[in-house]
């Protein structure tokens, strides 16, 4: 690669060092080894982990029966059942979008961990299956509530809510399985050229890739339009679920920027489930060749900005109902912090940033190989809280209204889940891991096409009386 790239210079013409890439890529073998792992070295613990949450998929399955078969009409019974399905895309959704914005940064770290991220996406399958019942659960329009939706009886749906989340939610789980593919196109054509058994799977997976310059660059093109109707879709989501689904249901709370708070609490969840991801690769997986301290140091310190701005927009969005303290908006205050549910918003400042801040700001924790993964079980635990703390409230709460103070006459308890609801929570954590282990049989979970370029980018030269990863960055 250095002859070619010096020689082209040399002549006046520069070819920057991706498009060294692109010719070169062909000359370079794939990884045997990473071949191998990935259609022939499964271990029992994947075959175990793959009953496992085959099993617990369906016993939520059965809890969603159950909770079915008993209706719709109560609000409260399907608190934790739409906690459930909102804390899969504030987590497991929210993991894609690191590939992205690393890849627009020109992170050359993240190439070992990118196919890991974009797995994630096909996890919005089952957030999709278990969105499909909320649609019963939320009342239309028609029962006066306030929305932000101009309804007219006779001129505007009165399920417009209902449809446009719908609308928005189909898009963007095809935008995140178009973007999988996309990026795993070439490693379908190298496994279709050395495996026996799924050759033809992976022929048609593959589409016709030979790995010509008009391919690479139309690859590279696609993924950056995904990329950005990704992160468009992923805050139009979480607006239609913030607004229709939680903010209308509690009378009094106006909030412009909770939408995007919590758009912003599913990229930090999508960072933390990542780092655990990589580090059951890493350390059952029998990828330790391939992940290293880099990874995980770059997964730490973007963990460690998220979690501070996670102050910024709680902050910001308390002074509206601290200042304001319209007799509605103190009731807001009391149902979702220093009511019944403080303990678990007590819980939720401390798992989602106390201990994020205390420790990742120790460069010994954030640049280790167990610090990040330790506290990225923290963030998960803080951010299931924060939904539940949000959407258990909304849902279980009796709007009856006190004529002489104008203000609700009953706050709701914190809502105790039964075991069905446990059946479904169970369900709701499982049925994404089930469906990202079944789909890591046909995808790498580690880019072989990536690795490779990771190799072209990176020489290890002498310094001194040492030696150092020199690595290229391509504009």
């Amino acid at each position: 690669m250095k002859s070619e790239y010096d020689s082209k210079t040399r002549k006046g013409k520069l070819i920057y060092p991706e498009k060294v890439i692109e010719r070169s890529l062909g000359k370079v073998p794939p990884s045997k080894d990473l071949i191998d792992k990935h259609l022939h070295k499964r271990g029992g613990m994947f075959r175990i982990s793959l009953m496992i949450t085959a099993i617990f998929s369906v016993i939520g399955i059965l809890g969603v029966i159950l909770k079915i078969i008993n209706g719709f009409d109560n609000l409260s019974d399907w608190s934790v059942y739409v906690t459930a399905c909102v804390f899969i895309f504030t987590t497991f959704m929210g993991a894609p979008m690191l590939s992205m914005a690393t890849k627009v940064a020109r992170g050359n770290w993240r190439r070992p961990v990118s196919r890991l991220s974009e797995i994630f996406c096909i996890s919005g399958i089952a957030g999709l299956l278990m969105f499909l019942p909320m649609l019963w659960v939320l009342p239309s329009l028609e029962d006066g509530r306030n929305t932000l939706w101009f309804y007219d009886p006779g001129k505007v749906p009165a399920y417009s809510p209902h449809i446009w989340t719908t609308i928005a939610m189909i898009a963007f789980i095809l935008t995140a399985l178009a973007l999988l593919w996309i990026n795993a196109r070439p490693d379908f054509a190298i496994l279709r050229d050395n495996s026996k058994g799924k050759n033809k799977i992976y022929s048609f997976l593959s589409l016709g890739w030979v790995g010509s310059t008009k391919q690479w660059n139309s690859l590279r093109q696609r993924v950056s339009i995904l990329g950005i109707f990704y992160f468009m879709l992923l805050i139009t989501v979480h607006f239609c679920l913030a607004s229709d689904f939680l903010m209308t249901l509690l009378p009094g709370w106006v909030d412009s920027l909770y939408p995007a708070t919590q758009a912003h609490n599913a990229i930090q969840g999508g960072v933390a489930i990542l780092i655990i991801a990589v580090f059951i690769a890493w350390k059952w997986g029998g990828y330790k060749e391939y992940i290293g301290l880099d990874q995980f140091w770059g997964l730490g310190k973007l963990l460690f900005g998220i979690s501070l701005l996670w102050v910024w927009f709680f902050i910001s969005s308390l002074m509206v109902l601290w200042y304001g303290k319209k007799p509605n908006e103190r009731d807001v205050l009391q149902i979702l912090m220093f009511g019944k549910y403080l303990p678990v918003f007590l819980g939720t400042i401390f798992f989602v940033f106390i201990i994020p801040f205390t420790l990742l700001i120790l460069n010994n924790v954030r640049k280790s190989f167990y610090g990040p993964p330790i506290i990225a079980i923290s963030v998960l635990i803080g951010n299931f809280l924060d939904r539940f703390r949000h959407y258990s409230s909304a849902y279980s709460l009796d709007r009856t209204i006190d004529e002489n103070t104008h203000r609700f006459a009953n706050l709701p308890e914190i809502f105790v889940p039964s075991i069905v609801d446990m059946m479904v929570l169970l369900g709701a954590i499982s049925l994404p891991i089930f469906l990202i282990l079944i789909i890591s049989k046909y995808v790498p979970i580690i880019s072989l096409w990536e690795n490779r370029e990771y190799i072209l980018y990176g020489s290890h030269e002498k310094y001194h009386h040492t030696e150092v990863l020199v690595e290229g960055k391509p504009y």
